[in-house]
């Protein structure tokens, strides 16, 4: 290596001063382009890096936001399924006669009957109907709001209303209610 060093020091030595300029020169170009495009490459990884990683971070915000979101949907669950499984000792019949009474209706016709699929095993519907006849439109509307309000899982699911011919103040109306009960 030493002989490599001498040889080129004397070929640098038997140049002219001109052509020892150029040589440095050239040199420095070379050595300067070699470090340019150095950090050039240096940069552009970095830059690279620095976006996969801005990503990443970006990702695991999002993930840490799909958890609370998990968790709270998962307690909502589990808080519908602990009402529905309470809603088990609930007789609609017997609920809805008693919100009756309350809002002063005579319930006719009551019946229970299947209720509509809700997509689950482990989850059914149990549906009543029943009809009113002679009815005013707020003793009704105070019926029905009775429903809702009640039980949270007690729905009207349908009502048919029909006007008397002997009286059309008064109305005959079919109710259709559903509540959702655990299956076991």
């Amino acid at each position: 290596m030493k002989d490599l060093l001498n040889q080129i020091g004397v070929a640098f030595e038997n140049l002219s001063s001109r052509e020892q300029g150029l040589v440095v020169l050239m040199s420095t170009t070379i050595f300067a382009m070699v470090l340019g495009f150095g950090g050039y490459f240096v940069n552009r990884d970095l830059a690279k890096r620095e976006k996969r990683i801005e990503a990443k971070a970006e990702k695991l915000v999002e993930i840490g936001q799909l958890r609370s979101d998990y968790k709270r949907r998962l307690a909502e669950q589990n808080r519908l399924a602990g009402e529905v499984r309470r809603n088990n000792s609930v007789r609609i019949l017997s609920y809805l006669e008693n919100l009756s009474t309350a809002a002063g209706l005579t319930l006719k016709g009551a019946s229970e009957r299947q209720g509509e699929a809700t997509g689950s095993d482990a989850v059914k519907e149990e549906a009543a109907e029943v009809r009113i006849d002679d009815v005013s439109l707020d003793r009704l509307y105070d019926f029905l709001r009775r429903i809702e309000e009640g039980n949270p899982l007690v729905k009207v699911r349908r009502v048919k209303i029909k006007t008397r011919f002997d009286n059309k103040q008064r109305l005959d109306a079919v109710v259709t209610v559903g509540t959702y009960k655990t299956t076991s």
